[in-house]
């Protein structure tokens, strides 16, 4: 993402100031700790009653609790891949209904145990697995096993939730706070747990952008309104102001609230992106309504650049990375 910062960065009159401790406590946490609650109540929701009616509401609210941390890919989330099992997306081969289909079919038992579950493919698993199965229509007739399927899933989901809080809370959000301390391996500096977690606040803003956004809209004479996340669910245009929520705290966090620009510009993006009143971003196929979905996504680009111009410069980081990369 081009960045046009010589304004921002005259403007940035006032000072930001790292806040690794009060990210962790007040923002990294607490998210992790929501999304294992979630997924736990997602988890004896399936187990009481696996029909797509019951367990719908309990699935959304889990949605609803990872977006809040979704763009923190470090860390514990990182271990054997756990993020990408969490929400396996884009899925640019439709890998996740061939998957399921595979499983549905051969009625395979290896979802009969936690420990065979954890051993099928990533992309029939997690969050995305479970929308085709709650939502979508070829799964309708999936019976008993699609049944079974969606009660390992959810049971699969609920551990890794719970084992990446613990990883937080039993180790490594001492491991940031002490960041640069004698003996601290991962972070060798306190800079160096400040850039990642810049990195995060970029690389968020960045998939919103370029992923989110830009694949359902395509381009102006073939949009792909089916690219968007989520739509099966309804929650496309929900999850790009989840994210940009999650975000923006993540960045009042990091600098004490001392980003004015950044601030406003993030302020800007969440309440453009709540007015959409376009759930699963059909409006891509609409002249008109397409125009307010490109404003959102300018809207975005331009609290990318407030961070770039205004966070980074007083926190003495940059964007040395392919913010796509994460960490």
């Amino acid at each position: 993402m081009k960045s046009a910062l010589s304004l921002i960065a005259a403007l940035a009159a006032s000072p930001a100031f790292a806040g690794v401790e009060e990210v962790v406590d007040a923002h990294i946490l607490p998210g992790y700790a929501a999304f294992e609650a979630s997924a736990a109540d997602l988890r004896d929701i399936a187990a009481a009653d696996c029909t797509p009616d019951a367990v719908r509401p309990a699935w959304n609210d889990t949605f609803d609790a990872w977006m809040a941390v979704s763009h923190l890919k470090f860390g514990p989330i990182e271990q054997d891949g756990a993020s990408v099992i969490v929400a396996f997306w884009p899925d640019e081969r439709s890998a996740t209904p061939k998957a399921l289909a595979r499983l549905i079919a051969d009625q395979d038992p290896i979802i009969d145990t936690a420990t065979g579950t954890a051993q099928i493919s990533v992309a029939a698993r997690g969050i995305y697995a479970l929308e085709y199965l709650l939502y979508d229509p070829q799964f309708d007739q999936a019976g008993d096993y699609g049944c079974a399927l969606t009660q390992a899933l959810t049971a699969d989901l609920a551990t890794i939730a719970a084992r990446v809080d613990q990883d937080w809370q039993d180790g490594y959000a001492e491991t940031m706070r002490t960041a640069g301390a004698a003996g601290n391996q991962t972070y060798l500096s306190d800079k160096e747990a400040t850039q990642a977690l810049f990195t995060a606040l970029l690389a968020g803003l960045d998939f919103d952008v370029e992923q989110r956004l830009a694949r359902p809209l395509g381009t102006f004479d073939r949009p792909r309104p089916n690219r968007a996340e989520a739509w099966r669910s309804g929650r496309s245009q929900r999850n790009i102001a989840l994210s940009l929520q999650g975000l923006a705290d993540l960045a009042r966090q990091l600098t004490d609230g001392t980003a004015p620009i950044t601030d406003a510009a993030m302020t800007r993006a969440i309440e453009l992106a709540e007015g959409l009143d376009d759930p699963i971003l059909a409006g891509v196929d609409d002249p008109s309504k397409r125009l307010k979905i490109e404003i959102v996504q300018q809207a975005i680009t331009t609290a990318y650049d407030a961070v770039l111009g205004e966070i980074g410069a007083s926190l003495g980081v940059s964007a040395g990375f392919n913010s796509a990369d994460g960490d």
